[in-house]
This record gives C-alpha cells, sequence and structure tokens, in this order.
C-alpha cells in the first residue's frame, strides 16, 4: 500500500456518546450509552463499512464525526479536530449522504441551486463556474443536463439520491459518510447507486464512511468492515477476511442472518439459536443472546474478548459450546488456517452478491 492510502483521512480515538432522557411526570431522569469507547482509522481513498443491527450506535458516530453531536474523546478529519477548526473549514472536509432523499432536499430548489448551495455558502467560484461545475457534477452521477431545471418532485427515487451524492461531492470532500443510503430505494436501484459509489471512487480521490444495517451490501462495496454491537466495535478487518474467517459470536449471527441461495446449506454453519438471558450490568454486552457465555462473561466487560474464545469446559461436556458445534470448527488456530466451516459461506455470498449486483448499471 503506497504512501497516499497509508493517509489517515479519519481518526476515531475513544469516542463515547450518551443520551440523556429528561423523563416525566411518573418517569426518572435516566442516561442512555449510545457510544461505548469507539476508535477506528479510515485511510485515503478506502471504502469502509460500518455495519450492525438497527440501534446499535452507527448512525450516531456518523453524526458525532460530522459535528452534529456532543462526544467524548477525539475525531480528526483530513488532521482536523472538530475543536481547532472553523465549522465552515470542517464541513468542507466531511459531506454525508443520508438514507432519504426526499427529505434531504429543498422541495423548493431545482436540482442545479441545490447542486450550487454548498460552493455558495463556502464563497468558491462566480455565478457562471457553480453552474458549470453543477452541470459537470450531473453528468458524474448519471444524469443529463436537462435536469438541472427540475425540482426533486419531478424525480424518482434513485435520481433523488444521484442529486445528494452530487451536492456531497460539489466541494471535493476528503470524506463522505454515506448513511444508509441505499435502504429506502428498491434492490434495483439501490444496485445502481452502489455502482455509482464505485464508479465515482475510482474517478474522484476520496474515503468514505458507508454505514448499513445490511451485511451483503458492505461486503460488495468497501474494503474493510467494523461490526459494531451496542456502542461497541466487536470486530474489524478486511471484508474478505471477516466473512471468511468470522471471529466474533455476534459476527456469525449477522452472517446467519444471510438466507440461503438456491436452496445450499453451506451456510447454515452460522446458524445458532437465538439464547436469551437476563443482560449484567458490569459483563460483556452480547452475554444475552452469545450462545458460548459462560459465567466469567458475567464480569468481563470487553467484547473483545470474546474473538476466537475457548469453549467453556463445562459446556463441553454436556455437547454445547464445543469446538465441533462452534462455527470456527476445524480450524487450527496454530496453523493460521480455516477449515470448510469457516470458508465454504464466503464464496457462496460472494457469487451471490455478483450475481445480483453487477449485472444493474
Amino acid at each position: 500500500m503506497d504512501n497516499k492510502k497509508c493517509e489517515e483521512i479519519l481518526e476515531i480515538s475513544h469516542v463515547t456518546n450518551r443520551y440523556r432522557d429528561s423523563g416525566g411526570l411518573f418517569s426518572k431522569a435516566k442516561t442512555t450509552r449510545v457510544l461505548n469507547d469507539v476508535s477506528l482509522t479510515i485511510h485515503r481513498d478506502e471504502l469502509f463499512g460500518l455495519v450492525g443491527e438497527s440501534g446499535c450506535g452507527k448512525s450516531t458516530l456518523g453524526k458525532a464525526v460530522l459535528g452534529l453531536i456532543p462526544y467524548e474523546g477525539e475525531i480528526r478529519v483530513a488532521g482536523l479536530e472538530h475543536a481547532g477548526s472553523s465549522r465552515r473549514e470542517f464541513t468542507s472536509n466531511v459531506q454525508a449522504v443520508f438514507q432519504d432523499p426526499l427529505s434531504s432536499l429543498n422541495p423548493r430548489r431545482t436540482i442545479a441551486k441545490t447542486l450550487e448551495e454548498p460552493l455558495l455558502a463556502h464563497g468558491i467560484g462566480t455565478k457562471e463556474s457553480r453552474r458549470q461545475k453543477a452541470l459537470e457534477m450531473l453528468e458524474l452521477v448519471g444524469l443529463d443536463a436537462t435536469y438541472a431545471d427540475r425540482l426533486p418532485r419531478d424525480l424518482s427515487g434513485g435520481q433523488r439520491q444521484r442529486v445528494c451524492i452530487g451536492a456531497a461531492l460539489m466541494l471535493d470532500p476528503d470524506l463522505v459518510i454515506a448513511d444508509e443510503a441505499t435502504s429506502a430505494l428498491d434492490v434495483s436501484v439501490g444496485a445502481q447507486i452502489l455502482n455509482l459509489f464505485q464508479e465515482i471512487h475510482e474517478r474522484k480521490d476520496f474515503a468514505m464512511l458507508f454505514i448499513s444495517h445490511n451485511l451483503n451490501v458492505v461486503y460488495y462495496l468497501c474494503d474493510r468492515i467494523a461490526v459494531m454491537y451496542r456502542g461497541s466495535i466487536v470486530e474489524q478487518g478486511d471484508a474478505e477476511s471477516l466473512y471468511n474467517n468470522p471471529r466474533h459470536p455476534y459476527t456469525r449471527m449477522l452472517l446467519s442472518a444471510i438466507p440461503e441461495i438456491e436452496e445450499s446449506d453451506e451456510l447454515s454453519q452460522y446458524s445458532f439459536e437465538q439464547t436469551r438471558r437476563e443482560a449484567v450490568p458490569e459483563g460483556c454486552d452480547f452475554y444475552h443472546r452469545c450462545p458460548y457465555a459462560t459465567e466469567a462473561c458475567k464480569t468481563r466487560p470487553g467484547l473483545e474478548d470474546c474473538l476466537d474464545a475457548d469453549p467453556d469446559p463445562a459446556k463441553e461436556a454436556a455437547g454445547q459450546g464445543t469446538a465441533a458445534g462452534r462455527p470456527d470448527a476445524g480450524r487450527d488456530p496454530a496453523a493460521g488456517g480455516s477449515g470448510p466451516e469457516t470458508t465454504a459461506a464466503a464464496p457462496v455470498v460472494r457469487e451471490h452478491l455478483v450475481r445480483c449486483w453487477n449485472p444493474v448499471k
């Protein structure tokens, strides 16, 4: 990897966020932890996926990076901190594409005016040059010049999202945050938007934090992936490694949610019964759902401690939680290899994604 690729565009260090509920007439005020000591790094020109179930804190982290909510810890975008730079200077380096394109667009502004607005707000260019760049951006996102004077109501959902992507790129930011950018679109249009992200990324120099609950989408688009659970990063790595050899039980649970392809049972090894226990305030956040939990997990706070954890000896005698019953059965950690139980699912998923996404452009 060259030096340009190694340049760190986004640095998140020990970020924590809490929401305070003031309560009501019959309820007490309480504080809810949403982000828990989150740290990750995104390099220049990298497509980085953040995945997890709804409510785990993915969008909250995106809002923290954008400076829309308070947080504890440190966030740097292209070397700039929120506290040490002006709002205008910071927003020129990071832009966002949100889930609902219609709510992101001013219904009374034409498409050209919407695209010109970031340049106007930052005092860039003349009226003619801003108009010209707006037309060039329309072409980049796959829309011709006839869309320039239309209103958002005249466009389809996919076309509106293309406009939102163009508006986010008008300032040539170093980082783009795409928060569930395809979730409000149907499958075929969402596939077109994913292909558009790839095509634009090949032509422009920017990094992307792609937030989604859909593992298929993240695996198809991103170079590296981080998995979030209840505000904590439980596992991260390059896309191929995470799918070929998922190490955390929660990652395996997400993989087990991928539907079977053409009645294949090759994904079934990731399936395990949902285990429900009473949550423990001082222990692992995943204790109440993890099929491999032990008594030690009640007091062990680190989710990362579950990575490649040995099975519980007590459960091994009962035939539960043993190596033979786990998704990583057959893998020899000392040899650094992985058995068929960990590698069979990924090629099937990859083949399915290529079939589903690539033909739609």
